[in-house]
């Protein structure tokens, strides 16, 4: 097996802990939407609190940590993780616009032997009747070409 190289799109509550870790055995990308999120990452401050300034800094400093919106830093990674949030509405219907666009960043850079992992909280069926036709669409493979049963 070629070595990993992990990227874990969206870097929230759940995502940016995971990629700070991460980062410190495999070399790790942090992708996101938000500019100004990304921006303020690279600067060592993690606004929401949810991992602490001196760990974020030494991620980046001493373990190559780094977070980007741009999707060519993430072209080389083999090993996908996307968390990104699942909003609901006021009926408690779940949005699956970001996971939407998730899958088709990971379309868009994904390549023969990838691993995808959605760590979304979804209910049951989602990533396979949801998500996977998004990356097959995007990326133009088909996950039975991929992997034949």
């Amino acid at each position: 097996m070629k070595s990993i190289k992990i990227c874990v799109v969206g870097l929230g509550y759940v995502g940016l802990p995971l990629a700070r870790l991460f980062s410190t055995k495999y070399p790790t990308v942090g992708f996101d939407m938000n500019q100004a999120r990304v921006n303020a990452l690279m600067k060592g401050h993690d606004a929401t609190l949810e991992v602490a300034d001196d760990l974020l800094q030494d991620a980046i400093n001493n373990h190559g940590f780094k977070c980007t919106t741009d999707i060519e830093q993430i072209r080389d990674c083999n090993f996908y993780i996307v968390a990104v949030p699942t909003p609901v509405d006021e009926n408690n219907n779940p949005d699956l616009t970001p996971l939407y666009g998730a899958s088709t960043t990971v379309g868009k850079v994904i390549s023969k032997g990838d691993i995808v992992v959605y760590e979304s909280t979804v209910y049951p069926g989602v990533t396979e009747d949801e998500c996977i036709p998004v990356v097959e669409k995007v990326s133009g493979w088909n996950r039975w070409i991929w992997y034949p049963q």
